[in-house]
């Protein structure tokens, strides 16, 4: 505890007065310093990025290729090789742009905020925007993203290990020199204060060290590692089987150079490399699209794993209800009693009830219950002679606030006490019989009660123990959000068990359960009770707890200590666990659940670094959304890697047929074309499909379920095989039919291109008809149809593909259906998007 001392001096371009900065001034200090951040992390250049593309294994190929064209003299083919790796390499290095722009857009989102005071009013801003001069709020929690000098101080202590290394918290007050001084990069572990900025961005001192604040390093994502043993496997399995064909192809002909072509062209039709793309793509744009429904992704196993989640633990203030809390009941210790509706004046009778409650509160804090305390107190001439000397906020196994004051009248200090109903009347002298009973009453109705007291006070620095004279109960609600009962019905349906953790009273805590519908009446009147509080989760052996988070929905008067236990627990029964938090000590509870989940509004920034995601708007129906998108996003990544193995069958079958005789069908830039389509199909397409409408009607994955399964192989393997077994069919046909070798590698690559879309649209609809649109397969549509046109019809293009060149009317006869319905499901869909445009 501290007692407020003068403030120290400042330049004067840093004290902006009690108001702090208008909105005009706050402005152009931000484009004379430029934004309150250092220099982003480094990203690779558009260069760096095409020499990376350049070094994969399929250009490497293509490169081997050309080359081997070059020596065998034919030129033509070689610089047709070279344009299609100028395609492949701009193809490539878009895709990884693109998704390192969204990663920059995620950062930016990921920007803390802080409160300050602009025109007299508080305002909560990107910690971005913090300009020198600004009136900065200070609160536990918070880390701090610009340096300050303290004006005014309550109990402030701050860690500065990050730039000192000193493990201990150091004591901040105003009045010395280096004793109110706030550094970029520390952390607020206790109490509040006001400050004045005096350096943003790189002029900080954790800018002049040259640090930042980074997250911390994820683990790698168990389906990364998954992948990428899949990749090196199939690696092995290609480059045996080029070895050998090339081998085979080269003794049976008696050429080298067309045996180590037909190897060469094999290995481009098998090496996997878009397992990578897809990857990369997928949870980059997922990532982005869960950003865009309020729920930043900061740690990418988050999204493997959302779709396993088995159970939620979610807070109660501000994610089940609004967090807009309003006094709707009051009983004074003499007995007056009134409940009101949001609006009304409370009777003046209990006027000294608001004003000892006032005095319990935070008068430039954002917490809920002071805010809506404060707009009811009494104003009183007095109250500009008071002035406080210390407080002392709610801890672990301190369910309350106090606050002691000098009131300026020469009578002794005034301590204010206001917080949980049963901690504040043990600390009561004498308690009125009617008082705890309308606490229970008000309780069981789901309100928020507080008991207020107050008790003169010698020593600020020994705040009593006892005595207390009880001033009366106040009742507050919090609404619940209108979303919240048909969210957790779609949870029950999608077999994801709530849990509601709060630290109000049982009684409040079960008729705010009641209201949701997260306990029934069936559950109430049941031999095991829904809800365990803190104390009797303490008396609690583990194995007991283990037993008792079986069928508990509700726990009330938790500490964030005990958050740990129950996540634990949880776990320890094979659950797999999303848990909220929003406190400096939920830290451990965030990490240690599977899945980590922070409030980006009320949530502290120690919350936000141990959580994997942030829910921007503190909803649970946006952590319920993001649950559906995990599901998605899995499900997604299954058809592509399904498609991904299906779709090389038949490029690798029609490459090795040769060995049994007739000439080459598929050339190098043949598998380029091919790789035009897949490329695009396997990430954008996939990324795109909508959840299906029964993916939150299933129960959750098991958490152990891999990406890659046998069923799902054999069933690509299986759809990969009939699509051979098509073009092969079509090769006996023309064959039969006595077509030349032009036409027959024209009736391989066509039978590929076809058996290509059929397979993708196959996957996508999880071998069922597809009931939905998807603007980018349609688009993909129209681009194969122009690219086979112009292949098919212009002379040049025919001849380096190594293709007759086809009658127009025919060409256009045939392309004229896909053409057309791409074309017209595209139309509607735009329409579609229009009218809803307008009609919102």
């Amino acid at each position: 505890m501290t007692h407020t001392a003068a403030p120290a001096k400042a330049p004067p371009d840093v004290d902006s007065g009690p108001a702090g900065l208008s909105d005009d001034e706050a402005h152009a200090r931000l484009l004379r310093d430029g934004p309150n951040r250092l220099p982003p992390p480094r990203h690779r250049s558009p260069l760096a990025v095409v020499a990376s593309v350049a070094a994969q294994p399929m250009v490497l190929l293509l490169l081997a290729c050309t080359l081997l064209y070059g020596l065998l003299g034919e030129f033509f083919d070689a610089v047709a090789l070279g344009v299609s790796i100028c395609a492949v390499i701009g193809i490539s290095a878009f895709q990884e742009l693109r998704t390192q722009r969204v990663l920059e857009a995620l950062h930016d989102l990921a920007s803390p905020r802080s409160s300050v005071l602009r025109g007299g009013v508080v305002r909560r801003i990107s910690s971005q925007e913090i300009v020198v001069g600004d009136r900065l709020l200070v609160e536990e929690g918070d880390r701090l993203a610009c340096d300050a000098v303290l004006r005014q101080s309550h109990g402030l202590r701050v860690d500065e290990s990050l730039l000192t290394g000193e493990s201990v918290p150091v004591d901040k007050h105003p009045g010395d020199a280096d004793a109110c001084r706030l550094n970029a990069g520390t952390l607020v572990v206790q109490g509040d204060g006001v400050a004045d900025v005096t350096a943003t961005g790189p002029r900080t001192a954790l800018g002049r060290i040259g640090g930042a604040i980074g997250a911390v390093a994820p683990r790698q994502s168990r389906l990364h590692a998954e992948l990428k043993r899949l990749v090196q496997a199939v690696a092995v399995v290609a480059l045996i089987t080029c070895v050998v064909a090339a081998m085979l192809f080269a003794w049976r002909d008696g050429s080298w150079s067309a045996g180590l072509l037909v190897g060469l062209t094999l290995a481009m039709s098998i090496v996997p490399e878009e397992f990578a793309v897809v990857w990369t793509v997928m949870l980059a744009l997922g990532a982005w699209r869960l950003a865009r429904q309020q729920v930043l992704t900061r740690q990418p196993q988050a999204i493997e794993t959302l779709g396993s989640t088995t159970v939620l633990c979610v807070d109660k203030t501000g994610t089940l209800t609004c967090n807009q809390m309003e006094v709707v009941g009051a009983m004074s210790s003499a007995g007056e009693a009134c409940e009101r509706r949001p609006g009304d004046a409370l009777p003046v009778a209990l006027a000294p009830l608001l004003h000892a409650a006032a005095l319990a509160s935070v008068a430039e804090g954002l917490e809920p219950m002071d805010r809506a305390i404060l707009r009811l107190a009494p104003r009183d001439a007095a109250d500009a002679r008071k002035v406080l000397q210390a407080r002392e906020g709610v801890a672990p196994g301190r369910p309350y606030v106090r606050q002691c004051w000098d009131l300026g009248d020469a009578g002794p200090l005034w301590v204010a006490i206001k917080g949980a109903p049963e901690a504040v009347f043990e600390r009561c002298a004498d308690v009125p019989e009617a008082l705890p009973r309308q606490v229970h009453a008000w309780a069981q109705r789901g309100m928020r009660v507080i008991v207020v007291a107050g008790a003169p006070c010698r020593d600020a620095s020994a705040l009593p123990e006892k005595g207390y004279t009880v001033q009366g109960v106040l009742a507050f609600r919090d609404p619940l959000r209108e979303d919240v009962p048909a969210t957790l019905r779609v949870c029950r349906e999608a077999g994801v068990r709530v849990v509601m953790i709060t630290g109000d009273s049982a009684a409040t805590a079960l008729a705010i359960a009641r209201d949701a519908g997260l306990v029934s009446a069936h559950d109430e009147r049941s031999a095991a009770p829904p809800v365990l509080t803190g104390r009797e989760l303490d008396r609690a052996s583990e194995a007991q707890l283990e037993a008792l988070v079986a069928h508990v929905a509700v726990y009330a008067r938790v500490t964030p200590v005990q958050k740990l236990r129950i996540v634990q627990a949880l776990q320890r029964r094979g659950e797999v666990v999303a848990m909220t938090g929003d406190g400096v000590n939920d830290g451990p509870a965030l990490r240690a659940a599977d899945v980590g989940v922070a409030m980006g509004g009320r949530g502290t920034d120690v919350a936000r670094e141990a959580a994997a995601l942030v829910l921007l708007d503190d909803r649970f129906t946006s952590l319920v959304d993001a649950v559906r998108a995990g599901r998605r996003i899995f499900g997604n990544l299954q058809k592509a890697i399904g498609y991904l193995l299906a779709v090389h069958v038949p490029i690798v079958g029609l490459s090795l047929l040769p060995l049994f005789g007739g000439p080459v069908l598929l050339l190098p830039l043949h598998v380029v074309l091919f790789e035009l389509i897949i490329d695009p199909a396997c990430s954008l397409v996939f990324e795109a499909e909508p959840a299906p409408k029964q993916s939150m009607q299933v129960p959750p994955r098991a958490a152990a379920a891999t990406l890659v399964t046998w069923p799902l192989v054999a069933r690509a393997l299986a759809v990969g095989g009939l699509a051979l077994g098509f073009a092969a069919a079509v090769q006996w046909a023309a064959q039969r039919a006595g077509a030349t070798d032009m036409q027959l590698r024209l009736a391989g690559v066509v039978s590929v291109v076809i058996g290509n879309l059929v397979m993708l649209q196959w996957f996508r609809s999880g071998g069922g008809a597809s009931h939905h649109g998807n603007r980018v397969f349609q688009w993909l549509l129209l681009g194969v149809c122009a690219l086979g046109a112009v292949v098919g019809l212009v002379p040049p293009v025919a001849a380096a593909f190594g293709l007759p060149v086809l009658p127009a009317l025919p060409v256009l006869l045939t392309l004229a259906a896909p053409v057309g319905w791409a074309g017209w499901r595209l139309l509607g869909a735009h329409a579609s998007g229009s009218t809803s445009r307008t009609a919102s």
